[in-house]
């Protein structure tokens, strides 16, 4: 079994790694002025824009001409592209600035006492600086103060026009964190008030509370989301007097959170309801549900001992998977509530064109939706032993 779950997990760092190679792939497709602020595109002159392309690694130094733009006073045919004078630069191999863009994802960087990165101290390469300390070396020597610390960050870039010069992973950082708070306590809500109200339906099914909580399934599933959101911030505000925006510099923060914790538990907790009373329902009609009756359990340790355990099985594989994607926020709840976490983050970052940020945001989703179902798997095999991870053909 530790063999298949080796082989299950390095399949899915390849499934994340292939992910992010297409996305790298269609975004450098795109042309190259997405890769100036706006501010950039008015004011450079165009060989300060193909400086700047150098440095990114998307562009290159023409060998045929080295730079001059001409041969022996003719344009240079590999890098003219039809002008009167060559430009001096061609385009890079996109499979070099892909090895670019992993050799650099680590790098070493100075923070001060505070936690603040120290600017004035340029970030190295984790790679070099390996090689230097294996050799003896010191890349920041006689540049760091007794309080400063290096350490290794991951590093996807600077935003580009979105977040302007910050780093993708600390922009992602905060948005998560704002996203995961709300997103953690809506889930938690949900699951609890889904699977208690779901055993409570299966175990009174067919009268009036199955009747009433699957009336309250058919109607959020059918209703639009944002009609329901604009009834909950509309009674929310006008019966409890509660904040109908997110605002985290409020005197009381937690006020503004109560609507979109809601409006996020709604969709959630008709989900579990409906899964957990449908499992729970198909475990009811059993045999070992009717041996355990005649053995003189009480309908109510039926329920719990045996129906409730095994129907979790299947809620469970999908559980690590809802609570990885938290983070990841809801795009119609936090734009509905401006809540400024990663919901709308992907969209406004398309959006603007800010490259960097969304091949980071991409990376980010990939990793966790591949990981939840993998580590869901995993759960199942705790939660009941009989279920074997082997690969074997009609065992899970």
């Amino acid at each position: 079994m530790a063999k298949y779950i080796l082989k299950r997990f390095f399949q899915s760092i390849l499934v994340i790694l292939l992910v992010v190679c297409i996305v790298f792939f269609l975004l450098r497709l795109m042309p190259s002025d997405y890769f100036f602020t706006e501010d950039e595109l008015m004011k450079f002159t165009e060989s300060q824009k193909y400086a700047k392309l150098e440095r990114l690694g998307i562009m290159e130094i023409c060998h045929e001409c080295s730079g001059k733009g001409e041969i022996d006073g003719h344009p240079c045919q590999a890098c003219s592209h039809g002008d009167s004078r060559g430009t001096g630069y061609v385009n890079r191999s996109v499979f070099a600035q892909l090895g670019d863009f992993f050799r650099d994802m680590l790098e070493m960087r100075v923070f001060n006492a505070k936690g603040k990165e120290v600017k004035t101290i340029e970030p190295v390469n984790f790679w070099i600086y390996l090689s230097q300390k294996l050799k003896g070396e010191d890349p920041f020597k006689d540049k760091l103060k007794d309080d400063f610390q290096v350490k290794l960050k991951f590093n996807l870039g600077k935003s580009i026009r979105l977040e302007k010069g910050q780093y993708v992973t600390d922009v992602i950082a905060a948005k998560m964190s704002v996203s995961a708070k709300i997103g953690l306590i809506s889930l938690a809500i949900s699951l609890v008030l889904g699977v208690v109200f779901g055993v409570l339906q299966a175990r009174f099914k067919d009268q009036l509370f199955d009747h009433i909580g699957t009336g309250y399934t058919v109607i959020v599933n059918a209703v639009p989301h944002l009609v329901i959101y604009t009834v909950i911030m509309i009674a929310g505000a006008s019966f409890f007097k509660l904040p109908m925006r997110y605002d985290a510099t409020a005197k009381n923060p937690g006020l503004t959170m109560v609507l979109p914790i809601v409006c996020l538990s709604i969709g959630s907790t008709a989900g579990y309801m409906l899964w957990t009373r449908r499992y729970m329902v198909d475990e009811l009609n059993k045999d070992y549900i009717r041996l355990a009756k005649l053995k003189g359990l009480t309908d109510q340790q039926v329920m719990f001992r045996h129906v409730l355990k095994n129907a979790f099985v299947p809620l469970a594989q999908y559980l690590p998977y809802s609570i990885l994607l938290t983070v990841g926020g809801s795009l119609l709840v936090e734009t509905f509530f401006a809540v400024p976490g990663m919901g709308p983050e992907l969209t406004m970052a398309i959006g603007r064109y800010d490259l960097n940020l969304v091949q980071g945001i991409v990376l980010l989703y990939a990793s966790m939706g591949i990981m939840g179902v993998f580590i869901g798997d995993l759960l199942m095999t705790i939660i009941d032993p009989r279920i074997t991870l082997t690969g074997k053909e009609g065992v899970r």
